[in-house]
């Protein structure tokens, strides 16, 4: 790290009065290397913001469902848009797994190639769930040391990536616990020096407080202070990850942050790890330019376009998922009440189904089941895709498709794709 990169607050050697500045790491090997303790955030609304694109953000969340008065298929669609999150986040740090994967019974997951990253990727979205309930009940009180390392701990701990403890904070003597991002194996070639062990706990503290700080989210959210809700994600998240709070996990934990802030005005929150997936250079450049010049603007508009983007492709997914069923009825004529016609309401929310699992659902035999299934097969609504051990697994391969595409890709052209599959092979398992 370049110390002449840094803004010249940055640049001035840490003391106990100014809360922030350079030190060093005592840690053997890094005699030489500078660190970054962060300043807390600010209290006072950066300035150059872009306003326009602000504008249109803040419209977007305020139009939010309030999360107390979601319908049936509000719901529905907030599992399958946490689980997209999860799997999208987690791609993003190299912890890989599948929509496929992580929507398969238990019954049915095979231990493939991406199943190794499976109970992470799930342990992430159910923290996601946890924790939204929690932040709609208590606000901005959610955001504790407590609520963070929680979170991290959910998300990493059967991850087969990770190296270090779950939900443990770097502290002087800690395993993995000085940390440096980017650049090349050379440690003085890196492109961010995280603040050292001994200041993680206390700088991680500021940032945790100015999320706490519910007048100053009121008076953003009233229009009143300046700090709407894309400004505090923003910046909330550009401090939380200049501190780097772990070892190892920390993108994951910020943009978890995200969902938790949306919710805390208890609306339902938009997910943005597509768009940060989709556009990587960019975020990092944003983030570094927050982190190391202290210029909010290039972050701030980074967010409101993934809000921007993030609602349009929930939208269109709302759309075609909504839309699924009617779909499928045009491809044969059901009988009222049928078990086909009523198997097509479990596949729009299941989409990978064993008979066992329709058995249960639908309260009928497993030779009825089957009946449909294999009738359902014939018209082009699921595949049998054969055997994973001694469980027959269905798929319902145009919902996979939609909900696996990339960030803003037509959802049309993945539902095709999906009838393709629908055409090939069983998979081998």
């Amino acid at each position: 790290m370049n110390k002449q990169d840094l803004a010249a607050p940055l640049r001035a050697p840490y003391t106990a009065k100014r809360g922030f500045g350079l030190a060093k790491a005592d840690a053997p090997g890094y005699e030489n290397i500078w660190f970054v303790v962060p300043p807390p955030p600010p209290r006072r609304v950066p300035e150059s913001l872009p306003l326009r694109a602000l504008g249109k953000a803040s419209a977007i969340l305020a139009r939010q469902k309030d999360l107390n008065a979601l319908s049936p298929i509000d719901k529905l669609l907030s599992y399958y848009f946490v689980r997209r999150e999860a799997v999208e986040s987690s791609r993003l740090e190299g912890t890989w797994s599948t929509i496929d994967e992580i929507l398969t019974p238990g019954a049915a997951q095979n231990g493939g190639a991406n199943a190794a990253g499976g109970p992470s990727v799930r342990g992430y979205a159910a923290a996601l769930e946890t924790h939204l309930a929690r932040a709609a009940e208590l606000h901005e009180k959610i955001f504790t040391q407590d609520t963070v390392r929680r979170i991290h701990a959910e998300i990493v701990a059967k991850d087969p990536n990770f190296r270090g403890e779950p939900g443990v904070l770097r502290a002087p003597g800690g395993a993995r616990a000085v940390v440096q991002i980017g650049g090349s194996f050379r440690k003085e070639e890196s492109t961010y020096n995280p603040a050292p062990p001994a200041y993680v706990a206390s700088s991680l503290k500021s940032v945790l407080d100015w999320l706490a700080d519910d007048a100053l989210a009121q008076r953003g959210d009233a229009g009143v202070g300046g700090f709407t809700l894309p400004v505090r994600l923003a910046v909330a998240h550009a401090h939380f990850e200049a501190v780097h709070p772990f070892s190892d996990g920390n993108g994951r934990v910020g943009r978890a942050l995200w969902p938790l802030q949306m919710a805390c005005s208890e609306k339902t929150p938009l997910y943005l790890s597509g768009f940060v997936e989709a556009y990587k250079s960019d975020y990092g450049r944003a983030l570094e330019s927050a982190q190391k010049k202290l210029a909010y603007g290039e972050i701030v508009e980074f967010v409101c376009e993934a809000i921007i983007r993030g609602d349009a492709e929930a939208s269109v997914t709302r759309a075609a998922i909504e839309g699924l069923p009617a779909l499928w009825r045009t491809r044969a004529k059901f009988r009222g009440e049928s078990a086909s016609l009523r198997a097509l309401e479990v596949l729009q929310r299941q989409p990978i189904v064993t008979i066992a699992l329709l058995v249960e659902e639908l309260k009928l035999t497993k030779q009825a089941v089957r009946r449909a299934l294999e009738q359902l097969a014939e018209r082009g609504i699921v595949r049998d895709r054969g055997r994973s051990g001694r469980t027959k697994v269905f798929a319902a391969e145009e919902l996979i498709s939609l909900l696996s595409r990339p960030f803003g890709s037509d959802p049309a052209l993945a539902m095709e794709e999906g009838r393709r599959v629908m055409a090939s092979k069983p998979i081998e398992y």
